[in-house]
C-alpha cells in the first residue's frame, strides 16, 4: 500500500507551521486527497515531488522515512559529485551513497541522467580496480550492491499510477549483472510504468511464461555479458515473437549481437533513451 503523510507529518518533516502547509495545499502546490471523515491525506512521492520543485529543505528526513541528503556545493562540477560518489562506493559507505543519491533527487536531478552519468561513471572506475588492485573484485560487487539498495530504496518513494501499463525484462541467461536491469526497472518506473524486473541470469523460457503472465505493454532485456551467436539469435526470435503492441526494447554493452540477429528491434542506447520509450508507450 502507497504510503501517505498528514499535514502535520509534512509539515514537521519540512520545519513550517501545520497551517502553511494546508494553504500550500489549498492553493494547489502540493497535491493531496481527503479522506472520508474529510481529512486531507499526502501521497508520498507527492511529497517528495513538492520538495524537488521547490528546493524546499527537509529538516527532518526521518519522518518521511528517507534519507538525510548529502548537500550538493557545486553542482556544476559533475567531476566533483561523481568522484564523491565513487569515493563512498570504495569505502562501502552505503548512507554515504543513499545521502549522495537524496541529495540529487532533491535537487531536481532526473533519474535516467543519475543512471547514464555519476553512477555509470563511478561504476566503470570501479571496474578498472580489477587491473590495479587485488581488491578490486570484491570492491566492485560491493559498491554494486551498495547502488542496488539505494535504487531500490528510491524506487519505493515512486508511486505507481493505478492501471499503470506493465514493463518487463532483466539480463539474459549466463548474465550475472545485475545493476543494469535494476536500472532500468527504476528508470521505466519513474515513467509512470509498473516495472517488473526480472534480474540477472534469466532464461528466455522463463521470459515466455512471464509475458504470458503479465501481459506486458514494454518488455526489455540489458544484455552486458557476451552472448553466443545461438542464444543471440533465441532472444531475437523471443522479442519477434511478442504479441503485437508489445514494445521490445534492448540495451546493455552487449546488445549489439541481438540487434544483428534482428535490426528491426528498438535499441535504447542509455537510460534515458528508455525513458523516451517508455513515454512513446505511455501514450
Amino acid at each position: 500500500m502507497a504510503r501517505t503523510l498528514s499535514p502535520r507529518d509534512l509539515a514537521a518533516a519540512l520545519g513550517v507551521s501545520e497551517s502553511s502547509l494546508k494553504r500550500w495545499i489549498d492553493a494547489g502546490r502540493i497535491r493531496a486527497s481527503r479522506t472520508e471523515g474529510g481529512h486531507r491525506r499526502i501521497m508520498l512521492a507527492d511529497a517528495l515531488a513538492f520538495i524537488r520543485e521547490t528546493g524546499a529543505p527537509v529538516l527532518h528526513p526521518e519522518l518521511l522515512g528517507i534519507e538525510a541528503a548529502q548537500p550538493i556545493h557545486d553542482q556544476d562540477n559533475v567531476d566533483l559529485q561523481e568522484t564523491a560518489l565513487y569515493r563512498h562506493l570504495v569505502a562501502g559507505d552505503a548512507r554515504g551513497v543513499r545521502r549522495w543519491i537524496a541529495g540529487h533527487q532533491q535537487a531536481g536531478t532526473p533519474i535516467p541522467a543519475l543512471c547514464d552519468g555519476p553512477i555509470k561513471h563511478a561504476m566503470h572506475a570501479l571496474g578498472e580496480l580489477w587491473q590495479h588492485d587485488a581488491d578490486g573484485v570484491f570492491v566492485e560487487h560491493r559498491a554494486t550492491d551498495l547502488c542496488i539498495q539505494a535504487l531500490a530504496q528510491l524506487r519505493t518513494t515512486i508511486e505507481t499510477p493505478p492501471h499503470a501499463r506493465v514493463a518487463l525484462g532483466g539480463a539474459p541467461e549466463d548474465d550475472p549483472y545485475l545493476l543494469p536491469s535494476a536500472m532500468a526497472a527504476l528508470v521505466l518506473a519513474t515513467e509512470g510504468m509498473h516495472a517488473i524486473n526480472l534480474g540477472a541470469d534469466t532464461p528466455t523460457g522463463a521470459l515466455h511464461r512471464a509475458v504470458a503472465h503479465h501481459r506486458p505493454a514494454l518488455v526489455w532485456i540489458s544484455a552486458s555479458a557476451p552472448l553466443s551467436p545461438p542464444q543471440a539469435h533465441e532472444l531475437a526470435g523471443f522479442l519477434r515473437g511478442l504479441p503485437r503492441g508489445t514494445t521490445a526494447v534492448v540495451g546493455g554493452r552487449q546488445a549489439r549481437a541481438i540487434l544483428d540477429a534482428d535490426p528491426s528491434l528498438v535499441h535504447a542506447e542509455s537510460m534515458t533513451e528508455l525513458a523516451h520509450i517508455a513515454r512513446r508507450v505511455g501514450r
